[in-house]
């Protein structure tokens, strides 16, 4: 980054906190501990991702009722903001922040989910196709990495929307005992449709920029790391849903479209499967099995 970027990165930094102390002169302690909290987790000068710090803060109002002023805040901020550093650290703090919802009201449930109220917010009409990318080469690395995050993010909820739950289950025998326990309640029909929402997932993070330019970019890592964890969770609830499917004695030519769909990402995910290899090859034999028999 240049001297002049990081001159004037400094000062809209600068600038940003005077008009937040101007903002809330009269504002209650919690939100201005909220907005500063995001000025210092997205400033324009650092080329590391949010810090953990204002990252748990952030996060620790998503489930209680400063949560929607927290992502209406996060999401002004992307809305408003030219920069590609802010731009990306926003989308990071969306992503983690809903990591942090809890609680699941099952099929057919009415629930508000972040991208309910990143689009509520204005999420519609971000300028992610005007940020300023020739500042620096970092920035040029960057651009790609935050249109495809974008995207990847608008999969992310709408999968949280169509299932009623956050794609994030973990490894904990706990997590996957209520999985299973949900998946059974469906229908038949309910549960391919889920299938379908949770390959397209796979589909975008097979979409996903290359990596060899942004092998040093903190920030990409970073978007990466969450991903990967998002990836293995999508495959734990795949791997559900074909099992109870299996039990069900569903009929397999209904499940060839999403099968062959699978198979098309097999090598996209392969960067990565080294992470939780039994997992990976537990699941593309149970792939396989489905689809060659």
């Amino acid at each position: 980054m240049g001297k002049f970027t990081t001159l004037s990165g400094i000062l809209k930094d600068e600038a940003s906190q005077m008009k937040l102390n101007v903002v809330h002169l009269c504002s209650s302690e919690n939100a201005k501990t909220i907005d500063l909290a995001l000025l210092k987790a997205t400033t324009h000068t650092s080329h590391k991702p949010p810090s953990d710090k204002y990252v748990n803060l952030l996060q620790s109002t998503v489930d209680t009722r400063y949560g929607p002023e927290t992502i209406a805040a996060v999401v002004e901020r992307l809305r408003l903001t030219t920069d590609v550093c802010v731009a990306a650290k926003c989308l990071i703090l969306l992503h983690m922040m809903s990591k942090s919802e809890n609680g699941d009201k099952g099929e057919g449930s009415v629930r508000v989910t972040n991208r309910s109220l990143i689009y509520n917010e204005g999420g519609r009409h971000l300028k992610l196709n005007v940020l300023n990318v020739d500042s620096s080469r970092f920035t040029r690395e960057l651009y790609p990495w935050v249109q495809w995050y974008k995207q990847y993010l608008d999969c992310h909820f709408h999968i949280a929307e169509a299932l009623g739950v956050i794609p994030s289950i973990k490894e904990s025998s706990e997590d996957k005992r209520l999985e299973i326990q949900r998946v059974s309640s469906y229908t038949t029909d309910c549960i391919f449709k889920q299938i379908g929402f949770l390959v397209a997932l796979f589909e975008n993070i097979s979409a996903r920029p290359e990596t060899t330019a942004s092998k040093s970019n903190k920030i990409v890592i970073k978007m990466i790391e969450l991903m990967v964890q998002d990836c293995f969770s999508v495959m734990r609830m795949i791997k559900i849903r074909f099992e109870e499917l299996n039990v069900r004695e569903a009929r397999l030519d209904v499940m060839v479209p999403v099968l062959v769909r699978l198979e098309k990402c097999k090598e996209a995910l392969s960067d990565f499967s080294w992470q939780r290899r039994y997992l990976v090859e537990d699941f593309w034999c149970l792939v396989s099995k489905l689809r060659h028999g």
